[in-house]
């Protein structure tokens, strides 16, 4: 059972994220109208992980939540390289995860 004051941490957690995300805004309307849309993208999954650990009752930092979705690209990008390499019969030692 979670104790009033670790609520309170999370909220305050949870506002401190959310402020941090919008302080992100400023940048994104700096940037080409192509970057802006992918990186509005990028901002609003990492909302999106922030609302599914804050549904398991976990708080993570904005820094966290960015490596999550540097890990997820990451992961994109080497299975699109995998299929790459598979179709060209070349082998570019990247791996595939399930």
């Amino acid at each position: 059972m979670e104790s009033p004051n670790s609520t309170k941490t999370h909220t305050d957690d949870d506002k401190i994220l959310e402020n941090e995300i919008e302080s992100w805004h400023s940048f994104g309307s700096i940037l080409r109208n192509e970057n802006r849309i992918i990186f509005c993208q990028m901002l609003e999954e990492i909302k999106t992980y922030s609302e599914t650990a804050k549904a398991k009752g976990k708080t993570f930092s904005f820094e966290s939540m960015c490596m999550e979705l540097i890990l997820q690209q990451q992961k994109m990008i080497n299975e699109i390289l995998c299929k790459l390499s598979a179709q060209k019969g070349i082998n570019l030692k990247y791996h595939h995860g399930t």
